[in-house]
C-alpha cells in the first residue's frame, strides 16, 4: 500500500510517498520518494500597530 505521510520536523512540515510491505511476517514502512515541503495555504498577516 502507497501512501502520503507529513512529518514535522524542527516545526517545519515535509510531505514524503511511504510504502507499507510485509516480509517475513512483519511489516515494513519505505520511504519511496520525497515530495518536499508542506507549503502554507495562507499567509499569516502581521498585525497592525495601534496608534
Amino acid at each position: 500500500m502507497v501512501y502520503t505521510e507529513i512529518k514535522t520536523i524542527k516545526g517545519r512540515q515535509y510531505k514524503y510517498l511511504r510504502e507499507s510491505l510485509r516480509i517475513d511476517g512483519r511489516v515494513i514502512h519505505r520511504t519511496v520518494k520525497y515530495l518536499g515541503p508542506v507549503k502554507p495555504r495562507y499567509k499569516p498577516q502581521k498585525k497592525k500597530a495601534s496608534q
